[in-house]
């Protein structure tokens, strides 16, 4: 990181030696849907409002574990950068909920998750989880992807190193996330 600045290379530069460990990295990157990683998933029962019930601890902890096992199986085909993603909620309503809650520095982040939480957020929650366990670097992008982040960094604070998120720059400022410009990282990442 300090030869990237000396070299006077921006932000996303630097983060990227960081993550890497080296002078001029070399970049592997892959993109972990939330929905290709749920694809055999029923949709959750709702209730005669329409609302998606609570997740079930098992729920939960399937749902990280599913998320953790991609970027491991990532790590050992030498990625080093996992762009989280899920398509835009057509209610983002839990997304926000929940990063709003985490942003307030809710002591039971997987409560919160299991509670306000959709599986899709917690499978991200496990990617970026995954992403620090294996010394990855992880931009998080889009709401559920952030939410996810949120939940990974409040159980583990030491990954907030590793992660970046595209856009929703005062949500991810709240949480202490650093926000990466989409078209630089695009550039960066090719």
């Amino acid at each position: 990181m300090a030869a990237a600045r000396q070299r006077g290379e921006g932000e996303l530069a630097v983060w990227l030696a960081g993550v890497t460990s080296a002078e001029r990295p070399v970049v592997g990157v892959r993109r972990i849907g939330a929905s290709s990683i749920l694809r055999h998933s029923p949709a959750p029962d709702r209730d005669e409002a329409g609302a998606e019930p609570a997740l079930t601890v098992a729920e939960v902890a399937a749902a990280v574990d599913a998320g953790r096992d991609v970027a491991a199986a990532a790590a050992a085909e030498g990625i080093t950068v996992l762009v989280a993603s899920a398509p835009a909620a057509d209610d983002p309503t839990r997304a926000l909920s929940l990063i709003a809650t985490l942003a307030r520095r809710d002591p039971r982040p997987l409560r919160a998750l299991r509670c306000l939480g959709t599986e899709e957020i917690a499978v991200l929650c496990g990617v970026a989880l995954g992403a620090g366990e294996h010394g990855l670097g992880c931009v998080c992008d889009g709401l559920a992807a952030l939410a996810g982040a949120a939940v990974a960094a409040a159980i583990e604070p030491t990954l907030l190193p590793r992660l970046r998120a595209v856009g929703e720059r005062e949500l991810a400022a709240q949480l202490g996330i650093a926000v990466v410009d989409a078209q630089e990282l695009a550039a960066a990442l090719d």
